[in-house]
């Protein structure tokens, strides 16, 4: 299961194929999931690590914006269709950095929402499958017939992507551009000074203009990786890098190495836990902004995470 290749589907965005796609993620053998924010989506390519994980099935379910709590969602989903022998076959790759620590009603703070529902919570709503209770979203249909539901919204799904590429058609006939980058766009991108500038106040803004990470998500985070650890998966907490020039200026960096050094020290001689570093990889014109890996550099964090994987 490839939730980056959502743009081409009839699910189209990530967290709908993410939770209407993922009873694939109910079989036999072993499974490497990834999960976390757009860099896991676009910084590890499925297409590289299968070829080099022949022991294992490699799903790569990153959702733009995500948060840790909202990763958490996600991993919820995931075991809403597995029993627990399913389950224990899984290894959950979790991609992190400092822009996900960021709490809930601050990250999904959009007028069209309510405050704090994450992508995840408005696909649940969306088409029936949840209502909204006083403690959050109330299961309508169970998880066991997730593929009757949407066989049944199959149509409306078609029809859905049929709108949204005719007016992507009609914006490329009148910009000559299409809403998204190419690899091509992204590889030679070079970000100026004030392009700089205005990222890094975007992310104060993200992040709530507040002094540091969200300890709340940092505990969500060290919860999600113990209860996994327990029902005997395996985790890999991945240390995603940003460049230089970005976590050289961001005041929220020393906070996200402090928590991420705690995270790895509680669960460092825990069994099934694995911890990987790409500190390395931090080049600044590695990168097409101040987050996303260039199509060149997706390339080595893929092999170098298949080489974690393989040898799991």
């Amino acid at each position: 299961m490839d939730a980056q290749t959502a743009p081409n589907t009839v699910y189209m965005t990530t967290p709908k194929y993410v939770f209407l796609g993922r009873s694939v993620l109910d079989s036999p053998g072993r499974k490497v999931i990834l999960v976390g924010a757009s860099n896991t989506g676009n910084g590890f390519q499925a297409k590289i690590i299968q070829p080099n994980v022949s022991c294992a099935k490699v799903s790569n379910l990153g959702v733009g914006g995500a948060n840790i709590y909202e990763v958490k969602q996600v991993v919820d989903l995931v075991h809403e269709v597995q029993d627990e022998t399913v389950r224990r076959s899984n290894t959950f790759v979790i991609g992190i950095w400092y822009g996900m620590f960021v709490d809930s009603d601050v990250r999904y703070a959009d007028p069209d929402r309510n405050r704090g529902d994450t992508d995840i919570d408005i696909e649940r709503y969306r088409y029936g499958f949840y209502r909204r209770g006083s403690n959050g979203p109330v299961e309508v249909l169970p998880a066991k017939w997730l593929d009757a539901g949407v066989t049944f919204l199959r149509p409306l799904l078609v029809l859905e992507k049929l709108t949204r590429d005719a007016r992507a058609g009609v914006l490329y006939l009148l910009t000559g551009h299409s809403a998204d980058r190419t690899d091509a766009e992204r590889e030679m991108a070079v970000m100026t000074d004030k392009e700089k500038r205005d990222a890094l106040n975007y992310w104060r803004e993200g992040m709530g203009n507040k002094k540091d990470i969200s300890r709340e998500e940092i505990e969500i985070l060290k919860s999600t990786v113990d209860g996994l650890l327990l029902s005997g998966e395996q985790v890999v907490i991945v240390d995603l890098p940003i460049p230089a020039w970005h976590r050289d200026a961001s005041p929220y960096q020393a906070g996200y190495n402090q928590a991420l050094k705690d995270v790895v020290q509680q669960f460092a001689d825990r069994p099934g836990f694995k911890f990987m570093s790409m500190v390395d990889l931090d080049g600044n014109l590695d990168y097409s902004d101040e987050v996303h890996a260039k199509p060149h550099l997706a390339k080595v964090w893929s092999t170098r995470l298949a080489g974690l994987a393989a040898a799991i």
